[in-house]
């Protein structure tokens, strides 16, 4: 693993720390820093995903989120409901899972470089306009070391 993608997952975890201080009965869904979904309910089926970002809520018209998370939510979590939360360097936003606002023409393959090599992925596209600001005050943690060559926009 490169030195980038190796700063990437600890930024992610201080961002989970954050997030970990305020949702009291949240939990780490595993240990596995690569599994699909972050975090789970202590007691009821909802299944959260949690993605850090080194810049502000609205400096971009939407985000693109590893198609596999959705995909986990709709094969492991029926019933239950599934969260997408933004933690950006101006608070924290999250997207209620709506079956009805995943749409095809919002999918697709794409790629980042950012890490020193191409990582391709199946993306879900979520516009800003379906997020929510969070009653919580936390905010990502500024570290600008490592933001030279990011494509911020398109990062999962």
């Amino acid at each position: 693993m490169n030195n980038r993608k190796l700063e990437d997952l600890k930024f992610g975890e201080d961002c989970e720390k954050l997030f970990l201080s305020k949702f009291k009965n949240v939990k780490k869904k595993s240990n596995d820093k690569m599994d699909e979904i972050d975090f789970k309910h202590k007691t009821k089926k909802i299944l959260y995903e949690l993605k850090g970002r080194k810049y502000n809520f609205t400096d971009c018209l939407d985000w693109k989120v590893g198609m596999n998370k959705l995909v986990y939510h709709q094969n492991n979590n029926k019933n239950g409901k599934f969260y997408v939360y933004m933690l950006f360097y101006d608070g924290l936003y999250y997207w209620k899972y709506n079956e009805k606002q995943v749409h095809k023409n919002d999918c697709g393959w794409d790629e980042r470089v950012d890490r020193g090599k191409k990582e391709k992925n199946y993306y879900f596209n979520i516009k800003r306009k379906l997020f929510k600001k969070s009653k919580y005050d936390i905010f990502a943690p500024k570290d600008m070391s490592n933001v030279k060559n990011i494509n911020k926009c398109l990062i999962d």
